[in-house]
């Protein structure tokens, strides 16, 4: 997770090039509950021009918006957006899902649950000893590298999960999201049980 004064860097070192910052924001809503920060604060204020805001890992069903905080950059990206065929018919019911989420604060409800869930996740599999964090878990992502025992246990319990990139030793990446279940991590529980390290 980028803080306020990174974002704020890098936005600065960009403008100084003359270029324009977009930020990809399929996972703001996790960012900012992780912060526990406003969204302006690592968005325009930060000196982002403009921001994909994505809903659809965190909820809705099809829903995502570009909001440009440059005035000047609006009235283009606009024009752009419907060169591209990106507009679709009956937008509004489209729409319709972001006002839901955003109005009721679902979006942070849905975020807080899925960074839970992998923080509760990344716990487990640490506590087996058989499992090394690549990265602090911030968010509802995990990397880790995996012992052949604990691939063996899940894979014999059909817990689910691919290697993520070519790295030797080899690193995974788990995802949790606002729907995954307590029996789902409890599952994973189970299948690591007897791997487990004893209390010292």
């Amino acid at each position: 997770v980028y803080t306020p004064e990174e974002i704020q860097r890098l936005a600065e070192a960009a403008h100084c090039a003359g270029m324009k910052v977009h930020m990809d924001g399929a996972r703001l809503a996790n960012a900012l509950v992780k912060l526990n920060a406003p969204p302006a604060s690592i968005t325009w204020q930060a000196g982002v021009d403009v921001l994909s805001l994505g809903t659809t890992k965190n909820g809705t069903m099809n829903a995502e918006a570009v909001i440009v905080f440059d005035a000047a950059l609006a009235r283009d990206i606009a024009l752009r957006h419907k060169r591209a065929g990106m507009l679709i018919s009956k937008m509004r019911y489209v729409s319709a899902q972001l006002l839901q989420i955003l109005e009721n604060r679902l979006w942070e409800r849905n975020a807080r649950r899925a960074n839970e869930a992998a923080s509760q996740l990344a716990a487990i599999l640490q506590g087996s000893g058989h499992a090394l964090l690549r990265h602090p878990v911030e968010t509802n992502q995990i990397f880790v590298e995996l012992d052949d025992a604990v691939i063996q246990a899940l894979d014999a319990a059909k817990i689910r999960f691919r290697r993520w990139g070519l790295d030797d030793p080899p690193c995974y990446r788990l995802v949790t999201s606002f729907r995954t279940a307590e029996r789902e991590i409890k599952a994973v529980e189970q299948a690591l049980v007897c791997l487990a390290v004893p209390p010292q």
